[in-house]
């Protein structure tokens, strides 16, 4: 009857509805069907809850009255210890110093612990971590590294929290503490764990955190961090890994009821199983996860347990069960307002409007889900406002380092300049002889190698060009024996362009790619006309290669293009193709490839004569010398091509030349 009347008043006086009535309209037609129910859970469950509320009332003010009690004896404690610290002379003293650097340390300590000032933490802290460097003690090393890296992961300062933790791990591990080893990279990997971005990392600290456990033989360890383990490959997508490693430590917690976290992996094989669909086996394990929360109440936090809670309602949603999923979700409401995280409101209002929309109470629906996604709003926002203070400070971190380092590297100078000032002048004074002596010797010897190349040059232009007109001449003497006017006149109006652009070419070390290609197009028109055009010529230029700007030395390709087809394609009665490509793979790099279908070399080789092959390589060779002379050639390859059934089926020439 009492519950009754109450249910009356509420309705009547439109005050705050039980979590479960807020899907329930007045007119709705399944308020009957859930009239008993709503008896039954005001008579037993909520009396359970208001007791349970009353009990955490007076635990909330006896922890607060003890807290206040504890935080007024900690400060008489800290008040004391600096007393101490200050009747100790900072002097060279070694004990003294020691003693300095613990009282440092305690400190540091106990403002990180029960005073939670992390700056005056990390301010001792640096006190303790500076005595201990230089009186080379490494475990004070370490626990001083350790009490400013929990300084900055309670203030969400990653960047600082995950490098100061990793210098305190390295130092541990020179003296072989697998205990703290695991503990810190196990600290680590489970903050990167929250970074989305750092995933990998927090595998490879992870798997690491498992291997020291395992060594240890850590139980609580070894349960952590396989726990962890299987959080991370679940996040990455490799569910069976996943299992394998949250099994493992479910395993450790079922043997050993005293490690704690066994509520969070019965909700994790939970997770696993709803990522698969199976909701009959979430169902057990979430129903496991209850039976082990009402039997270790004092390992579960609020957040956990609602957890639990919101899982079930949702696993009995997909099996269909809306009853049972509504009286979870009203235990739910009951924790809601305890728990400041809105991811959680987010999947209880999302559920909410879900069992509206079943009761075909389309208002409430939409009033649960808007209220989903102003908790979904908040949820982003906090995120990204967590990523731009992440960044923020990570950047400031960066200029940090960046100074502190600049600082040293400026401190060292001055004090290597201080100590050796007198032989630095006697260095810089040898130094400068040595330098002034070489630098005069690489004058003279740079003079006189420019010297020896202007000489070559001149020799080798006086070499290249009539060995060219020889053979430009020879041509034309042949169609006027044979009596081809016609061919003989163009023979020689091509020619003498061609004979132009050679003396004009001959003035200048270095042409334009433009005016050695305009010289090759006349000089293959000159030899198409004596192939009577069994000759083919294409030219191939990557877009991005400007043969107007492009410097290289005069006649560069000709001669290549003259052997082609002199040696390789005058044996061949139908004539053949000669391609060039020119292009441009690096910045002042230039590659230029002639390639033939001609006979080969092998069997020109067998068909000329000796006076013939010495004509044949000349050309050739007063380039590559040329371009050697200079120092521009950097590369050249000659390669013999051969067809699917191994026959000789022409030359390719490879030339890379240094535009620099």
């Amino acid at each position: 009857m009492v519950s009754v009347h109450h249910t009356r008043k509420t309705t009547s006086k439109h005050l705050r509805k039980m979590p479960y009535e807020r899907c329930i309209s007045p007119g709705s037609p399944v308020k009957g069907y859930f009239s008993q129910f709503i008896k039954y859970y005001r008579l037993i469950d909520l009396r359970f809850y208001i007791f349970a509320f009353m009990i955490r009332c007076i635990l909330f003010c006896c922890l607060w009255s003890i807290s206040i009690h504890t935080a007024t004896a900690q400060s008489a404690k800290v008040d004391s210890l600096k007393s101490v610290l200050n009747t100790i002379p900072a002097d060279a003293d070694t004990a003294r110093q020691h003693r300095r650097a613990q009282l440092m340390w305690s400190i540091s300590t106990q403002y990180f612990r029960p005073l939670k000032d992390f700056e005056k933490c990390r301010q001792f802290g640096r006190g303790a971590l500076n005595l201990y460097h230089q009186l080379q003690i490494p475990r004070g090393v370490a626990q001083s590294l350790s009490n400013i890296g929990f300084s900055y992961l309670y203030e969400n300062r990653s960047p600082e929290a995950v490098d100061t933790l990793l210098q305190a791990y390295r130092v541990y591990e020179q003296l072989k503490d697998t205990a703290k080893m695991t503990y810190l990279i196990s600290t680590v990997a489970s903050h990167l764990y929250e970074m989305p971005e750092q995933v990998d990392l927090a595998l490879a600290y992870a798997r690491q955190c498992v291997d020291l456990s395992t060594r240890a033989q850590r139980l609580h360890g070894l349960c952590a961090c396989s726990h962890l383990l299987g959080d991370l490959y679940d996040r990455t997508g490799q569910p069976d890994s996943a299992a394998y490693y949250v099994q493992n430590a479910l395993a450790l917690a079922e043997k050993a009821p005293n490690i704690p976290g066994i509520v969070p992996l019965y909700l994790t094989m939970a997770r696993l199983a709803e990522r698969k669909q199976q909701y009959g086996a979430e169902k057990s394990w979430l129903l496991k996860a209850e039976e082990a929360f009402r039997k270790y109440p004092e390992m579960v936090t609020a957040e956990t347990e609602l957890n639990l809670l919101l899982a079930m309602s949702r696993c009995l949603i997909q099996l269909g069960d809306w009853q049972n999923a509504a009286a979870w979700l009203a235990r739910s409401g009951a924790l809601i307002p305890q728990v400041k995280d809105k991811s959680y409101h987010e999947r209880y209002y999302l559920d909410m409007s879900r069992l509206a929309e079943h009761q075909n109470n389309p208002a409430k629906a939409l009033e649960y889900f808007k209220w989903h996604i102003s908790a979904r709003d908040s949820v982003q926002n906090l995120e990204n406002t967590r990523r731009m203070t992440e960044i923020q400070v990570k950047h400031a971190f960066e200029q940090k380092r960046a100074l502190e380092a600049a600082e040293q590297t400026r401190q060292l100078a001055l004090k290597d300049a201080e100590t050796r000032q007198q032989w630095w002048i006697f260095s810089a004074i040898l130094v400068s002889l040595l330098v002034g002596s070489g630098f005069g010797f690489y004058t003279y010897r740079q003079k006189q190698e420019r010297r020896r190349t202007e000489l070559e040059l001149a020799s080798l232009r006086a070499q290249i060009n009539p060995h060219f007109i020889f053979n430009c001449l020879n041509s034309i003497y042949r169609y006027t024996k044979e009596r081809d006017t016609d061919t003989a006149v163009k023979y020689l109006q091509k020619f003498s362009q061609l004979l132009r652009l050679v003396l004009e070419n001959s003035r200048t070390e270095k042409i334009t790619l433009a005016r050695d290609l305009e010289a090759l197009q006349l000089y293959v028109d000159i030899e198409s006309l004596r192939f009577k055009d069994k000759l083919h010529y294409q030219l191939h230029m990557d877009p991005d290669v400007d043969p107007s700007f492009l410097q290289v030395p005069g006649m560069l390709i000709q001669p290549h293009v003259e052997n082609a087809i002199w040696h390789g394609l005058m044996h061949k009665k139908e004539g053949g193709n000669i391609s060039v490509r020119i292009s441009q793979p690096a910045e002042h790099v230039l590659r230029v490839e002639i390639e033939d279908n001609g006979v080969g070399r092998a069997a020109a080789e067998a068909l000329e004569s000796k006076s013939a092959l010495r004509q044949k390589g000349l050309g050739q060779k007063i380039t590559a010398e040329r371009l050697k002379a200079t120092g521009r050639l950097s590369f050249t390859e000659t390669r013999d091509l051969f067809d699917e059934h191994g026959q000789p089926a022409g030359t390719l020439v490879i030339m890379e030349l240094d535009l620099g």
